[in-house]
């Protein structure tokens, strides 16, 4: 991409400028200001990343002042050029617009239609895009340009008039490395996905006429280079129906005023939720409201004064620090406690106010698992669902559900972001996409992180009072969480091998098919699933007078796995063997979880927690059994255990469960 570099005097000093379209700039100044206004255009077009590199030094110039000599001022152009490394910058020269060459008809005026410009505003409101997707977004939405360079003349408007953010893809850091000398260091980050140097790729660019870096990681969603164009659209406020007013960007009102505490019943009573999570909606409400300001005796099972004090002081200086950060709750809910229907409220509180949600989830297949729920839930307002390959591809809605990559499209878009399964691949230990849930927030919005085994660190903010957060302890049956009971035995390859299954695991396996359970066999790789599978045929299955007891196998490369999954919920399948894939996201009336070599390095306490959650879920069979079968016992299978008992010691103090359990 090709910009110009120009300075506008509007008063006693120069302000530095960058456009794509030179012709909308003189417009815009000479309409606005009339004479006040006075233009230097610098003159060839450079690429849009040596542009930007050199935006930034002329900012902090103090060389040009009002009325200072035009030979003197294309010196000190040119020298920032040739620091920058401008190719052939020497060469670049200025050129001055008058207002009277405006009036005199000297300069082309440029007809731009408003009912287009408000429909290319909208459609771009809250979007990171590239310059392909822009066009594309254009096409979608059904925005006929009529002239091939037109849409340059409305986005530099745009930019102009602040609904957009006209950049470069990465951003240019420049500092001192005392460790080599004070020597000059330049590095990069992506502005769409949050990336560092480590990420960035350089190749010879066909815009700058040099070898110009881009980013690997975000590579999938089109090339973010340092010289390509990425648009970001200015999302609105919403309006507060409690308070009356319109709130700003950036969170102001012009009334302090809060509703009373009831009124949150009024999003609470229609879902029909159970006390523990009707508790955790409340907080969460009270919470994106502003009335939740610290942890409260509610949220925490335990809470001491040096904490409360700690959450106190944090609080305060991250408000100092930053007032404009999106705020985050953490909503830490056992494994079949109900989140999706905890959210319920969040999202009707929001979308009631005017406000945009986005749902974010790991996988395609929740995505779809979500809309007809959220659309049978929200009748009234618009759910649009994004995935890869999904045909709702520049839709704006209410209620947005996508999968988590989506995400790096968006740019402070939503008032409500709620990430689910933040300890889930792909979004577990990825810097791109915790980067990309907290840029897609509005800086006055609220983050909502869902889990049931959150990761170490977010455990340990929530604990030291650096992450508000609610803990849901019990599910909607109000029994307690199965505990994981060990059994010892040889390991898993060494069993399929000799085709000796150790008679105590095999005593357990019988007694969970004979009381009718489901029963799920994990194993750690997909090379074991196939040679268990055969030889639980040939144990289970012998001297067998009656049916012959179904036993299958599935993993991440089984075309059939949906199918076979579904044949399970029907119970036409007895006998599950699979790998994690099944960890999560899966629920079966009546089943039995093994968990097989549950020593293995592959099974951390999160995927053991998990796998374990797959028992117990439904009320008619709330105590499923749980067996973790491994010769050893690990650091990780002591840390579920203890996770499942303290959830079950904080339900039972909390008086969550039923009399008796």
């Amino acid at each position: 991409m090709k910009v110009q570099l120009y300075a506008v005097s509007l008063g006693k000093e120069w302000e530095w400028r960058l456009t794509i379209h030179s012709q909308t700039d003189i417009q815009y100044w000479f309409e606005q200001y009339a004479a006040d206004a006075g233009l230097v255009l610098f003159e060839p077009f450079i690429s849009l990343g040596q542009g930007v590199r050199m935006l930034e030094r002329l900012k902090g110039e103090r060389s040009f002042e009002l009325g200072t000599d035009d030979g003197r001022m294309l010196q000190c152009f040119r020298l920032i050029a040739k620091e920058c490394e401008i190719p052939n910058g020497k060469n670049l020269d200025m050129k001055m617009i008058r207002y009277d060459m405006w009036t005199q008809g000297m300069l082309p005026r440029i007809p731009l239609s408003a009912k287009v410009y408000a429909k290319i505003v909208g459609a771009c409101s809250g979007r990171s895009l590239l310059i392909e997707e822009f066009q594309q977004l254009l096409e979608a939405a059904g925005i006929d340009l009529h002239t091939e360079d037109a849409w340059q003349s409305y986005l530099q408007l745009g930019h102009l008039n602040g609904d957009f953010e006209v950049g470069n893809g990465l951003e240019i850091m420049e500092r001192r490395d005392w460790r080599k000398g004070f020597r000059k260091m330049i590095t990069y980050r992506c502005k769409r996905c949050g990336s560092g140097e480590e990420r960035m790729f350089w190749s010879d660019c066909l815009h700058c006429g040099q070898v110009c870096p881009y980013c690997e990681e975000c590579l999938t969603m089109g090339r973010s280079r340092f010289c390509s164009l990425l648009v970001l659209g200015r999302s609105e406020g919403i309006v507060t129906a409690e308070k009356g007013v319109v709130e700003s960007r950036w969170g102001q009102s012009d009334h302090e005023g809060s509703a009373p505490y009831e009124h949150f019943s009024t999003y609470l009573e229609p879902w029909g939720l159970s006390d523990a999570q009707a508790r955790a909606s409340l907080e969460g409400l009270r919470y994106i409201s502003g009335k939740m300001t610290e942890v409260g005796p509610s949220v925490r099972a335990r809470v001491t004064a040096k904490e409360k004090a700690n959450a106190k002081a944090n609080a305060k200086a991250n408000a100092e620090r930053n007032d404009w950060m999106p705020r985050r709750l953490l909503i830490w809910a056992v494994t079949g406690a109900g989140k999706t229907e905890m959210i319920f409220p969040f999202i009707h509180h929001t979308v009631a106010r005017g406000g945009r949600v986005l749902i974010a989830t790991p996988r395609k297949d929740v995505v779809l698992e979500l809309q007809p729920r959220i659309g049978r839930a929200f009748v009234d307002y618009s759910v649009v669902t994004l995935y890869g390959g999904s045909e709702q591809h520049w839709e704006q809605g209410q209620i947005t559900i996508a999968t988590t990559h989506q995400l790096l499209r968006f740019h402070e878009a939503f008032d409500l972001v709620i990430i689910d399964e933040i300890d889930a691949f792909p979004y577990h230990n990825n810097p791109m996409l915790t980067y990309a849930a907290a840029k897609v927030c509005k800086p006055n919005g609220t983050n909502i992180l869902l889990s049931a085994t959150p990761p170490r660190a977010v455990r340990q903010a929530a604990k030291r009072g650096r992450l508000a957060h609610v803990r849901v302890p019990v599910r909607f049956h109000r029994h307690p969480l199965p505990v994981p009971q060990l059994i010892s035995i040889p390991p898993l390859r060494r069993v399929v091998q000799s085709q000796a299954m150790p008679g105590s695991l095999f005593k357990k396996l019988v007694t969970s098919v004979e009381r009718g359970a489901q029963v799920f066999v994990f194993v750690p790789n997909i090379q074991l699933v196939e040679p268990l599978v055969n030889l639980l045929n040939g144990k289970l299955n012998t001297n067998k007078s009656e049916a012959i007891l179904s036993v299958e196998g599935t993993s991440s490369k089984d075309p059939a796995r949906t199918e076979k999954v579904q044949l399970f919920r029907n119970r036409e399948i007895r006998v599950l063997v699979t790998t994690t894939i099944l960890e999560r996201g899966v629920t079966v009336p009546k089943s039995d979880v093994f968990i097989m070599d549950a020593d293995s390095r592959l099974f951390d306490e999160a995927a053991l927690v998990q796998m374990a959650g797959r028992a117990g879920r439904s009320q008619d069979d709330p105590a499923g059994k749980v067996y973790f079968a491994a010769k050893e016992i690990t650091q990780s299978q002591k840390e579920a255990i203890q996770q499942i008992k303290q959830m079950n010691r904080i339900a039972r103090k909390q008086g969550y469960l039923l009399r008796g359990k």
